[in-house]
């Protein structure tokens, strides 16, 4: 038997259309450079790069973070910086860790006045997904402010579940996951945050 309160959610999101803004910096990936190379950000501050020319990805230094396989353009990755700091990245197969070749790096800053403690999730928060519409993968952001039981599953446009990407105990914190649909149809389709008493749907389509 479906979910009459995840239906309820559904109904909602597709009459409202409801949106998410967020703070967001482009780098645009094309053959051989990152542009731009530096980019400076404040915590809390999604980057996005975009691949429009070659074959390329992008990998942290440090391993913190990547877009997966080299790949060819069109793609697009994003991730959420939350903690202030230096992070170079490059490309796996033009560069190399410590600025060799095509490689960048982003600037993380506090915010001014704001102590480094306070930058720790204070909320229950899902982000809405990037990119959106996608094919085939999309990053799913979202924030807890105290370690709780935590899911985050995806559902079709009539309910039924789709896909499980958390399901485990997590500490507060600022997360993001990567859902890879492509054994899906194109469509609409919701996923759904639940952490302790906490739950929220967003809407996402998948365009192939």
């Amino acid at each position: 038997m479906k979910n009459i309160s995840l239906i309820c959610l559904i109904l909602i999101l597709l009459l409202t259309g409801i949106s998410n803004a967020q703070t967001m910096h482009d780098v645009t990936v094309t053959n051989f450079s990152f542009t731009p190379a530096t980019l400076n950000i404040t915590a809390g501050d999604t980057v996005r790069w975009t691949n429009v020319l070659g074959n390329h990805n992008v990998v942290a230094d440090d391993n913190s973070f990547t877009s997966g396989p080299v790949a060819p353009a069109p793609w697009e990755y994003s991730h959420i910086f939350t903690t202030a700091g230096n992070n170079p990245y490059y490309c796996a197969l033009h560069g190399g860790p410590g600025g060799q070749g095509m490689s960048g790096v982003i600037i993380v800053e506090n915010p001014v006045g704001v102590p480094v403690d306070e930058l720790i999730a204070d909320k229950f928060e899902l982000q809405q997904n990037y990119p959106n519409p996608f094919n085939p993968t999309t990053s799913i952001s979202f924030s807890i402010p105290s370690s709780a039981f935590t899911s985050l599953k995806v559902y079709d446009i009539i309910g039924n579940e789709v896909a499980t990407l958390v399901n485990e105990e997590k500490t507060a914190g600022n997360y993001e996951v990567r859902f890879n649909a492509s054994s899906l149809t194109s469509g609409t389709y919701f996923y759904k945050l639940s952490a302790g008493s906490f739950t929220e749907v967003k809407k996402m389509i998948l365009l192939k």
